[in-house]
């Protein structure tokens, strides 16, 4: 039918396309094609009277079509009937269509176009950025290399000019000990000369005595040259100043009187950096100590007034302007109240350590101190009985509570549990509490403590018998514990220990006298703690051999330098034998009172070369072993006391081998005469410490051998010895220069008068004439 419409014409296509004769075909055929109706004819007569009543703007081709036989998804989306009467020369392009599909063309070629070149771009930048990176590490790379090479050079040049000023160094070092020399050989010229000259005058003046001359008015010093020289002053000016360090306050400032130069040195900065006025406590006062301490204030930093009564207010108002002072002691000052203190807290701010125990302070000063003193690590407070749980609150809650290390509040019974809570609060950096003569101490003060004061590493609990396992448990919880000392108490066992040793493996000082339930179990769970230093089990005395022999064979038997087992009475010969062969550093050991030890046992201590301290009182010590003793030369403080079978000879032989000896406690040894001291005295020239008390037979030869000869002798005890007279004492005033301490109970050889002469030269004498008691073992 297409091929039949071409041949109509223009004006006849244009009639059909003009009035829809296709369309209107088209919706007919498909009306009567879908709903297929039983008259065609009438249905083609409505529908076009329907059409001609609507008009062709709204003519489709599924117009005659119900709405319920139209399908659901149209598969023909538009009509081709245009085709099929060939109507389709509109679509044939237009110069528009055609100029617009050539921009559109142009567009799409430029966008490519812009593409290409834009990725070309991209490209030379990625090339370009990677050109610089290589070039400024390039860079880099040849800058370090230039810094390394001048470094080298600088350091090469380094090297040559600490070896020019190394060898500028020895040539003055030389020159300087030239000079030294030459001043020391001058210095020894001089004294030769004088040494000489002295001679001939002397000898010259005897020959003149002997002749009988008189001599009354010639001169008794010779010609003299007008110097006054001192072997101090000719010394260099450190050295003076260290030996004038070893005097005391009264003894540098009678120093300072004797001559110029001895006033000059005296003077030193350093000698005055650390004043301890200890030794002259009974004798200083106000006027002295605040003109010393005005003078020293800008470089003092030790400061000790332990035990200076007699200072008041003026004294510690020029404390308190020494800057300076870091280390204060303040023992036992009866002068010292709450008003001076918290002076002195506001002068002395950079104070790290305090010692005000013995005193009436109460919680005024310790408010001041944690108000103003923001350094303070050390702490004493033992046996301050006035301040409360409130004073420690204020210590707690002030500025020094993170930096405060260490605490002492002996014997300050007034404390209770609530305290104790609140100083683990605030002073949770804690490192070392002493709480020791706390009868009243118990549990719960130390849990408090325990639970907050992680960094506890030393505790000493001595005299608090209150004290279970349960707090030594949390402390050891920590694994911090180092020191621990306890006694007195009957109640801890060796579950404590145990925990102990299984968690503390860096303990380091075991200190647990007189606790009864301590047995060798408790020695078997240390065997970890490889750093053990000191032990003491005094009067532990369920304590045996199998504990000892568990001690030593564990880690800490190479480390072991001090061990106590006084009175731990199942202790015996075979303790010695495991001792003696695995603790090579041990240098002391106390063996009080072990009964069970006997002359083997002791001879295997004489084999223990590492010992310099050993107490063997109350053993079953004879010469034999004490002979034995003496092949330890090493030892220097031996107790022999009340070792009754020890005779003249085995002293004799003991002090003939261990010359060094310095302390020696022969107490109670009755078979002592006379013969035994003399040999003690010309062997044993070193020794300062001497205990013969209860030897019956020492007589006054005794002691002038002694001060003949131990020259070194600071104390002395002659207690009970009954057949020494005033006569000794004269010995002693002579020949003992450096005695200190002299004791003479039950000397009734001796009098009153003797004893008061004595007393004024010594630190301290104890006397009386009284009876002996039956206690020292004989009767007089």
């Amino acid at each position: 039918m297409a091929a039949s419409l071409k041949g109509l014409s223009a004006e006849l296509r244009r009639y059909i396309k003009q009035h829809k004769l296709p369309d209107i075909y088209e919706a007919l055929l498909s009306g009567i094609a879908v709903m297929c109706p039983a008259d065609p004819h009438q249905f083609i007569l409505d529908k076009l009277r329907q059409l001609k009543e609507q008009g062709l703007e709204n003519l489709h081709w599924d117009m005659f079509v119900d709405e319920s036989h139209k399908p659901k998804v149209r598969i023909f989306t538009e009509s081709n009937l245009d085709i099929l009467f060939n109507f389709d020369e509109y679509l044939l392009p237009t110069p528009e269509m055609y100029a617009k599909a050539y921009g559109h063309y142009n567009n799409k070629i430029q966008e490519l176009c812009f593409n290409a070149w834009m990725q070309y771009h991209l490209l030379q930048k990625h090339k370009q950025s990677l050109i610089e990176e290589k070039m400024n590490i390039a860079s880099e790379h040849h800058a370090q290399r230039l810094l390394r090479m001048h470094v080298h050079i600088w350091k090469e040049w380094i090297k040559y000019r600490k070896g020019r000023q190394a060898m500028a160094f020895q040539i003055l070092e030389h020159v300087n000990n030239i000079a030294v020399d030459r001043v020391i050989f001058q210095a020894w010229h001089h004294h030769t000369v004088d040494a000489k000259r002295q001679r001939e005058y002397f000898e010259i003046n005897l020959r003149r005595l002997e002749r009988g001359e008189n001599m009354e008015d010639d001169d008794m010093f010779g010609d003299g040259t007008g110097e006054a020289r001192d072997s101090v002053s000719a010394l260099a000016r450190n050295v003076a100043i260290k030996i004038f360090g070893y005097l005391d306050v009264a003894d540098i400032a009678n120093c300072a009187c004797v001559c110029r130069s001895w006033k000059v040195l005296t003077q030193a900065s350093m000698l005055w950096s650390r004043i301890d006025f200890y030794r002259v406590r009974k004798r200083v006062t106000d006027k002295v100590a605040t003109r010393l301490l005005f003078k020293a204030r800008p470089y003092m930093i030790h400061l000790n007034l332990r035990g200076c009564h007699h200072l008041t207010k003026p004294t510690f108002i020029t404390v308190s302007e020494c800057r300076n002072i870091q280390d204060l002691n303040l023992s036992e000052c009866l002068g010292l109240d709450d008003e001076t203190l918290k002076l002195m807290a506001k002068g002395c701010k950079i104070l790290l350590y305090l010692n005000v125990s013995h005193t009436n302070l109460t919680d005024a000063s310790l408010r001041a101190l944690a108000k103003y003193c923001w350094n303070l690590q050390f702490l004493s407070l033992a046996f301050c009985c006035k301040f409360t749980d409130r004073g420690l609150l204020y210590l707690a809650s002030g500025k020094c509570n993170r930096k405060l290390e260490y605490l002492d509040v002996s014997g300050c019974l007034q404390i209770t549990p609530e305290g104790f809570r609140n100083l683990a609060n605030g002073c949770s950096n804690l490192q070392s509490l002493i709480l020791n003569e706390f009868p009243t101490l118990n549990d719960e003060c130390i849990m408090a403590i325990a639970e907050k004061c992680t960094k506890l590493h030393s505790v000493s609990f001595l005299g608090s018998p209150l004290l279970t396992d349960e707090p030594f448990k949390k402390l050891a919880s920590h694994k911090n514990l180092r020191v621990i000392k306890l006694d007195g108490n009957h109640r801890i066992s060796d579950a404590a220990l145990k925990i102990i040793g299984k968690q503390c493996l860096g303990l380091e000082h075991l200190y647990m006298t007189d606790c009864q339930r301590i047995t060798d179990s408790a020695l078997k769970a240390l065997v970890g703690c490889k750093n053990l230093r000191v032990v003491n089990l005094a009067d532990c005395v369920r304590i045996s051999d199998s504990g000892v022999r568990h001690l030593v064979e564990g880690q800490c038997a190479s480390q072991l330098r001090e061990l106590n087992l006084t009175n731990c009475i199942r202790v015996g010969d075979m303790a010695m034998v495991n001792i003696h062969k695995r603790c090579h550093c041990l240098t002391y050991l106390s063996v009080c009172f072990c009964e069970h030890i006997s002359e083997a046992g002791v001879e295997l201590l004489g084999q223990t070369h590492s010992l310099i301290s050993l107490d063997i009182s109350g053993c079953n010590c004879g010469d034999q072993g004490l002979s034995a003793l003496g092949n330890n030369v090493r030892l220097r403080d031996v107790t022999l006391s009340e070792c009754g079978n020890i005779t003249d000879l085995g002293l004799q032989k003991f002090a003939q081998q261990c010359r060094e000896v310095q302390r020696l406690d022969i107490s109670h040894c009755m078979n002592i005469t006379d013969g035994a001291i003399k040999n003690l005295a010309f062997c044993c020239r070193m020794l300062t410490v001497l205990n013969v008390s209860g030897c019956k037979l020492v007589t006054d030869l005794s002691l002038q051998y002694l001060s003949g000869v131990c020259h070194y002798l600071a104390e002395l005890d002659i207690s009970g010895c009954y057949l020494i007279s005033d006569k000794a004492m004269k010995y002693l005033r002579k020949g003992c220069k450096k005695l200190q301490v002299l004791t003479m109970l039950y000397c009734k050889g001796i009098s009153k008068h003797a004893a008061q002469k004595m007393s004024r030269n010594l630190e301290r004498v104890q006397y009386s004439a009284d009876d002996v008691p039956a206690f020292f073992g004989y009767h007089s």
